[in-house]
């Protein structure tokens, strides 16, 4: 009996110490591996992106980090770590992923260091603001299969998930993020270019709020308003029935008995607002935390800094010819089209400007 009880005891440290053993190894893996030091191939496959453009990313974000903060965490794992939050949502116990030998507190706070350094870029994200660039971007349009003159953006708004805010919140009450299709969310509007470019993007919305309503706050139907009122009257974005026709953008005929010519135009105006549509999709299939089925467990606050983080660095990508890997089972379509076809009779100017559109163009 007592040989037995010595034999479970020799057996017990020799386990503790085997446990103690891969302890060791595993950290000192995660302390001494690069992601960087990857085959390409590989990873891309992890981070979508290619090694050349992160190690050029690390180094343009280095300066915009506190130097406060860069004692506690080695700075290239701190900028690497979101590379891989990004395409693709972290487990709740992210801390324990082989490449990340961070608690989940501190990888929080290195998302939160690595968003706000992505601040001093969102330059990248950038609406056509004179007639020189404006008309680059019309040209673009008009280049697309069945185009037609003076688009200056496609508008569209998509729902990104996110975890329910605290029923104790009273700044954030979940209700106002529940949308309509059943999960919480902020509705988050996109303004982009024939070339996929974002070139404005609004994500300080719940999900419960309606396109339209996103839209009459924001900084661009401004512009654009202001630019009309000024004697411009050929620069307008194009958006589906869930927005205003306003003089500034044109939305499709919802006319039940269309004629010819409205037919056509509404042909060409849904082939070429497809193209927020691909750039919602391109987003998405990138950085996979944004995906419905991958919610940001994080505040609506962080939630819009992450989607911003990830706006900029679609562009960059575009910028630098980074294709995108297409994965199918990734992709979603969660159009955001809530009919409100009313609030077009509510405005003159606008039918009028689309008519002109309609008998110049597709008669």
């Amino acid at each position: 009996m007592a040989n037995r009880g010595f034999i479970l005891l020799i057996n017990a440290i020799n386990n503790d110490e085997e446990r103690n053993r891969n302890r060791i190894m595993r950290k000192q893996l995660r302390d001494q591996s690069d992601p960087l030091d990857m085959p390409e191939i590989q990873f891309r496959s992890i981070y979508r992106l290619s090694r050349n453009m992160v190690h050029n990313l690390i180094v343009s974000l280095g300066p915009h980090i506190p130097d406060g903060q860069r004692e506690r965490i080695f700075i290239p794992k701190k900028l690497k770590l979101p590379f891989i939050f990004f395409p693709r949502k972290l487990p709740k116990r992210s801390g324990q992923d082989y490449f990340i030998s961070m608690s989940q507190s501190s990888v929080s706070r290195c998302i939160s260091t690595v968003n706000t350094a992505f601040e001093g870029l969102y330059y990248k994200i950038h609406f056509p603001s004179n007639e020189e660039e404006r008309s680059v971007v019309k040209q673009g349009f008009m280049e697309m299969q069945n185009g037609f003159p003076g688009i200056v953006g496609a508008i569209d708004g998509t729902q990104i998930a996110i975890s329910a805010p605290s029923i104790n919140n009273e700044l954030f009450p979940p209700l106002l993020f529940y949308n309509r299709k059943g999960f919480y969310s902020l509705n988050v509007q996109i303004i982009c270019d024939s070339k996929l470019k974002i070139m404005a993007i609004n994500a300080r919305f719940p999900g419960s709020v309606h396109d339209a309503a996103i839209w009459t706050t924001c900084q661009i139907r401004e512009l654009l308003r202001n630019n009309y009122i000024d004697g411009d009257y050929s620069s307008w974005l194009i958006g589906d029935s869930g927005y205003p026709l306003e003089p500034w953008l044109m939305t499709p005929v919802s006319n039940n008995d269309l004629t010819l010519p409205e037919q056509n135009y509404n042909t060409s105006h849904r082939s070429t607002r497809n193209v927020v549509e691909r750039t919602i999709g391109v987003l998405k299939a990138r950085f996979r935390c944004l995906l419905k089925h991958r919610v940001l467990h994080y505040s609506p606050t962080v939630a819009a800094k992450i989607i911003y983080s990830c706006a900029v660095l679609h562009n960059i990508c575009l910028e630098q010819g980074e294709h995108y890997i297409h994965i199918a089972d990734e992709m979603e379509n969660d159009g955001n089209n809530n009919n409100i076809d009313a609030l077009e009779d509510n405005n003159n100017q606008g039918q009028q400007i689309r008519n002109r559109i309609i008998t110049t163009y597709f008669n």
